[in-house]
């Protein structure tokens, strides 16, 4: 790759990597917010009688944030992954740009 392609190409990549941790970051905080709902239903499940109806929906919610909190995780781990992918190309042009800049502006006396 020339030199303008391999700037271009690492503005591309250091742009889709700044995309990648903020999704990352949502999707942490949206678990934080998971597990204190879980936590909350819990307490309230706590308190009420075994046999009460109310703790049989109760249980069900936390069974679908459970489910929720899975398909974060696999939707984060999906992330990090395209992530480190992004982080090893990204080094990649790094050193293409660096090579380029070194043969064009190399002078031979």
């Amino acid at each position: 790759m020339g030199l303008i392609t391999s700037t271009f190409r690492m503005m591309y990549l250091t742009a889709y990597q700044l995309t990648l941790e903020t999704k990352i970051q949502w999707i942490s905080s949206a678990k934080m917010e998971l597990c204190a709902s879980s936590d909350e239903i819990l307490s309230l499940g706590n308190d009420l009688d075994p046999d009460n109806p109310a703790v049989k929906q109760l249980e069900a919610r936390r069974d679908k944030l459970t489910a929720l909190e899975k398909r974060l995780d696999i939707q984060m781990q999906e992330y990090q992954t395209r992530l480190q992918m992004v982080q090893k190309e990204l080094e990649s042009c790094k050193g293409a740009v660096s090579s380029a800049i070194d043969r064009s502006f190399s002078y031979q006396l």
